[in-house]
């Protein structure tokens, strides 16, 4: 790895995972499952590899269906600078009530957010690589104060500085949101088939990578700062 990655990179993705960014779900009884979600795994990928990295879903099968569920399997392919690693993961769409196309098209999102998670996670502690430690050693460290891609900082504090980007309010303020809604607009009612399709693909990678009910319009639910901060990695290139 260490071959085609910088120095850099090796660093940040050899620190210890932040506790804050872990999220727990219910793993049956009382049994509470760490993982990362999404988003933050996207955004992670984002600093570390400066958005030089290709994910691509090369395999979907549908393994289960009916009439309250349907359940995927998807392989996702990560490229990082020639290193290929792939991932599985499941999705699964439940219902009586919910159409079979809305039941399809969430399993479907679910499986291939989860195969990128699992093809991602082979290339670190950042993408939660020490969460399937069963010692939960994880939870023994404290990430490095400064987690800066440069930074080859040992784990010294108990506080670790927060990403530039993290330093947003937790519910955007109603200018923050009007100014997205703007650039939002422009893109969805300009003529140019570049800002369509740049709107197009923004709002599959937003649906992507935090809930919207599937007949909701995406702009309507972008309300915290994790909205905010995956819009901003997306768009970044595209701003002049």
């Amino acid at each position: 790895m260490s071959m085609n990655l910088t120095k850099e990179q090796v660093i940040a993705l050899n620190q210890p995972i932040d506790k804050n960014n872990v999220a727990f779900r219910s793993g049956g009884g009382s049994l509470k499952l760490a993982y990362l979600e999404s988003w933050h795994v996207i955004r992670e990928a984002n600093r570390i590899f400066d958005y030089d990295w290709s994910s691509e879903t090369i395999k979907m099968d549908l393994v289960h269906a009916d009439n309250f569920c349907v359940t995927y399997i998807a392989r996702v392919r990560v490229i990082v600078n020639g290193i290929v690693k792939e991932g599985y993961g499941s999705g699964h769409g439940r219902g009586e009530r919910v159409p079979a196309g809305d039941k399809h098209e969430s399993a479907v999102k679910e499986a291939e957010s989860d195969a990128r998670k699992r093809a991602l996670m082979q290339f670190g502690d950042q993408f939660g690589l020490s969460l399937y430690d069963k010692e939960k050693n994880w939870q023994k460290t404290q990430p490095p104060v400064n987690n800066d891609l440069n930074s080859n900082t040992t784990p010294k504090q108990t506080k670790q500085q927060p990403l530039n980007s993290d330093v947003i309010p937790e519910a955007l303020s109603n200018q923050e949101k009007q100014m997205i809604y703007k650039e939002l607009q422009e893109l969805a009612e300009s003529e140019d088939e570049k800002d369509q399709k740049t709107f197009n693909n923004l709002e599959s990678y937003c649906r992507m990578t935090f809930p919207i009910p599937d007949n909701g319009r995406f702009s309507e639910y972008i309300q915290e700062k994790k909205h905010k901060v995956i819009i901003d990695d997306y768009m970044r290139p595209y701003r002049k």
